[in-house]
């Protein structure tokens, strides 16, 4: 019957769609659930690396400063770690240890030694240390030094990563000049701290002050420093206005409480000595003078191109009391102008790249699946993220 034969020809019909159905749906849901699967083991991959790199001190447990200055030498780190002996807090890292894994004039633990010790063989990996805001920041200084007056002028934009705006954040700005004595060789490093203030609900704000050098003396250089305040978390960064560009003078490097001073020796302009004339430890809290050259005769230079490059000193408790920024000044003759004081910002690790430290290889990660994971840390004093992120190799 007609009937019989439509019914039989629609169950035909039926049936191809239900095949075709398992030979093409079926598959992909697979492929969906196996990536998933991957993704989930990545994760768990990457949590117990991310938990090693946090909470382990490595072995030995003051492997990055166990070189004291000399040179670092990764084959004798036995395990791999970023956490602080002296602090039983979780997620407090050491800054020796931080400072040992993007580039160090004294020395850097490699992409490869650490994959090693992770024993993370069959992946690849990045380690990301950044700040906890991002601090856009605009210093403007008019006029320009060398001059007896000048007013220095900030804007700022904080904002998340993400690029959300974080408003009443707190803003402290702290101005850092040298002043130099007119016909002399007369020398003073002074640090003012503007009154607070709180970004707008934009994440923004912006502030600014007038500066006066004494009867015959003349502001020399400046540096900005902020410190931004949200919730007890700190984020620093530093906004420099020097000629030449104070990379071009030293890299500045803390170990333990010996700072390490090497002087670029491809910079740009005179050959002649670099004078290191003063030293200032600040945390906002504390300022302390260190170090104090500043007076003629100058006698033996402290760094020189072709004789001492690396000049180092001990000061005694100095790690302790979370040195989050050291300043030095330097007596130097920048390119095609007389001898001048130049500001340089240190630890040379955390302020160089705008205070975000990076380790990853040398090819960027696949387009395959991967998975990341972040904490949240303190390093001297100073809140950043730790990000993990972890990939297969190939």
């Amino acid at each position: 019957m007609p009937s019989a034969a439509y019914d039989h020809l629609m169950a035909l019909v039926v049936l191809g769609v239900i095949f075709a159905a398992a030979v093409f749906v079926v598959p992909s849901l697979s492929y969906v659930n196996l990536l998933y699967l991957e993704q989930q083991q990545l994760r768990n991959i990457a949590l117990s690396a991310l938990k090693t790199v946090l909470f382990d001190e490595g072995y030995p447990a003051n492997w990055g400063s166990m070189s004291g200055t000399s040179q670092f030498n990764e084959a004798n780190v036995n395990r791999f770690g970023l956490a602080l002996l002296s602090d039983p807090s979780f997620y407090v890292l050491d800054l020796d240890k931080v400072q040992r894994l993007s580039y160090n004039p004294m020395g850097s633990i490699s992409y490869q030694k650490v994959k090693e010790l992770l024993g993370l063989s069959g992946y690849d990996f990045s380690i990301v240390l950044r700040p906890q805001f991002y601090v856009e920041r605009e210093v403007t200084i008019s006029p320009p030094a060398p001059t007896a007056q000048t007013t220095v002028s900030f804007n700022v934009n904080v904002t998340r990563y993400g690029g959300q705006p974080v408003p009443n954040a707190i803003v402290y700005a702290t101005i850092v000049y040298t002043l130099k004595g007119q016909g002399n060789d007369d020398f003073d490093t002074k640090a003012f701290n503007m009154e607070k203030k709180y970004t707008d609900s934009l994440g923004k704000s912006n502030g600014d002050v007038t500066i006066t050098a004494p009867s015959n003396w003349e502001i020399r250089s400046i540096a900005v420093i902020f410190k931004i305040t949200v919730a007890d978390r700190a984020t620093m960064v530093v906004s420099e206005q020097s000629t030449p560009n104070p990379d071009d003078v030293a890299n500045i490097n803390l170990v333990g409480d010996t700072i390490i001073a090497k002087l670029n020796e491809s910079a740009p302009g005179s050959n002649d000595a670099r004078w290191i004339t003063n030293i200032m430890m600040y945390n906002f809290e504390t300022s302390v003078n260190l170090y104090n050259h500043t007076s003629a005769p100058w006698g033996d230079p402290d760094l020189k191109k072709g004789g001492n490059t690396i000049w180092t000193q001990n000061f005694p408790g100095l790690s302790s009391g979370d040195p989050s920024i050291l300043i030095f000044t330097f007596r130097t003759v920048p390119q095609g102008s007389g001898r001048t004081y130049v500001l340089l910002i240190g630890p040379y690790t955390l302020w160089s790249q705008g205070g975000v430290i990076e380790m990853k290889p040398l090819a960027s990660p696949s387009s395959r699946a991967s998975a990341s994971v972040q904490r949240d840390v303190l390093i001297s004093g100073m809140a950043y993220i730790a990000e993990l992120r972890l990939w297969r190799a190939g």
